[in-house]
């Protein structure tokens, strides 16, 4: 006869977790000499202190205490081939062995900029930068360059980056300072922002169609762009509806708005990212992560004559871009490493891994006593603790976090990097996945009834 498992309460993950993390905590605590609280990043604090690693091999992390660990984060997805691939090792060691950067450009810049636009061919041109926030900060710049327009609409809840405007309503409280689900009110998301920022952004709902519509026209003469993450990956993984995908093409088009879509994240949806698998054409596209192949790099492009204000063979251009590491060889020999390594049996293995992945933790969820659901596409996956799937920020954001976080700490005490969900590393094998279902599984007959 079976035994019920006992259940660990988060105290007894948290004991287990400093026991086996002692060095980072000693890093952490001599951190705080030169950086403020410990920490150069917000996004990988960790209450009460973080994992420092050592190093990552495919689908491994080890960190300095010698734990070594399956990682689903990848930097924040942006490793999709893993960790240290020996196709981009080769790469960068290479190119570091000829210079690492030069004031002028390099042939790379071009290999890469032309298989960007074979992978998406909304982008007609294309300019380097060295972030996602940079890629993003370029294209609403260019926006309002080319329509004359102050206004960027973007929604509620989502991620673009640390310029003034993608910090307007990116994941704020659900209060009442939000106002009307269908009328969302701009909410300031950081101090130091210049006045008058909130003025200059309309805030949408995600996924309701007839109330973005209704935004978007009554301010149309004043909206020089819209920028959407598609699958509003920030704000939780929320598929969009294709009407509405459709009814911000249409919108754009018929009131002159630039579309932007920010496929920084999405990207990894598919070998032509979101706007490949949705069939929509974006007017610009932002991108990151992927393409930069591990290191610090970005992109944004999209339609010739927008892209043509940053001309600068007919005098001095309309717009100014530069920076000094703008197109940088260690970076578009990453990149260019990594999209060379994501071919379509990389694509076709690592969609079919997520399907792996998505489908038993949804039978993990039907076998146990805690309530969730599984959302998933191209090769990202997120566990959600409600009933069903969210289809907007307000709904995300009813998420338990006390059982997220109660989650990361078990798997992470049981050899597993895990945010929430994450994404699918090339490197994985069917063996593996079955191993994050199998613990996870595990991990629900464990989690405490009253979290």
């Amino acid at each position: 006869m079976g035994t019920t498992p006992m259940t660990t309460t988060l105290d007894q993950l948290l004991s287990d977790y400093r026991d086996q993390n002692g060095a980072s905590y000693q890093l952490w605590r001599s951190a705080h000499d030169s950086l403020p609280g410990g920490n150069t990043r917000t996004g990988v604090h960790v209450d009460p202190f973080p994992v420092y690693t050592q190093q990552g091999e495919g689908v491994h992390v080890t960190d300095v205490d010698g734990n070594r660990r399956m990682d689903f984060v990848c930097n924040a997805t942006a490793l999709i081939l893993g960790h240290a691939h020996p196709d981009v090792v080769q790469a960068l060691q290479s190119r570091a062995s000829k210079g690492t950067a030069f004031f002028g450009p390099t042939p790379i810049e071009i290999e890469l900029a032309e298989l960007i636009r074979e992978r998406l061919p909304s982008l007609e041109k294309v300019r380097y930068c060295s972030s996602g926030t940079e890629a993003v900060l370029n294209a609403i710049r260019v926006a309002r360059a080319h329509t004359g327009r102050p206004l960027i609409a973007k929604f509620e809840g989502a991620y673009h980056g640390i310029d003034d405007p993608a910090l307007v309503s990116y994941v704020p409280p659900v209060t009442d300072e939000l106002g009307p689900a269908h009328r969302p009110n701009p909410v300031l998301s950081s101090r130091g922002l210049a006045p008058g920022t909130a003025k200059n952004v309309l805030v949408l709902p995600f996924n309701d169609a007839d109330a973005s519509e209704a935004l978007i026209r009554a301010n149309g003469g004043q909206i020089a762009a819209i920028i959407v993450d598609p699958l509003s990956t920030a704000a939780g993984l929320a598929l969009p509806d294709q009407a509405f995908l459709d009814a911000l093409r249409r919108l754009a088009t018929e009131l002159d708005i630039v579309l932007i879509f920010d496929e920084i994240v999405s990207f990894r949806a598919g070998s032509s990212g979101t706007q490949g698998v949705y069939g929509i054409t974006p007017d610009l596209t932002c991108l990151a992560k992927v393409v930069a192949g591990g290191t610090p790099g970005g992109l944004f492009g999209g339609r010739s004559d927008i892209m043509s204000l940053y001309d600068p063979t007919n005098g001095t251009p309309a717009i100014p871009q530069s920076g000094t590491y703008n197109g940088n060889p260690l970076v578009a020999a990453a990149g260019l490493a990594t999209l060379q390594g994501m071919t379509p049996d990389a694509y076709r293995h690592i969609e079919t891994l997520n399907n792996r992945i998505s489908d038993g933790l949804r039978k993990a969820f039907d076998q146990s006593n805690v309530k969730g659901c599984v959302v998933n596409v191209g090769s990202l996956f997120r566990i959600y603790f409600t009933e069903k799937p969210p289809t907007n920020y307000r709904e995300a954001a009813k998420d338990n976090k006390s059982r997220h976080r109660w989650l990361y700490f078990y798997l992470l005490n049981h050899g597993i990097v895990s945010r929430q969900g994450g994404c699918v590393p090339v490197p994985l094998t069917e063996s593996q996945a079955d191993t994050l279902v199998d613990t996870v599984a595990a991990g629900f007959d464990e989690m405490p009834d009253d979290l």
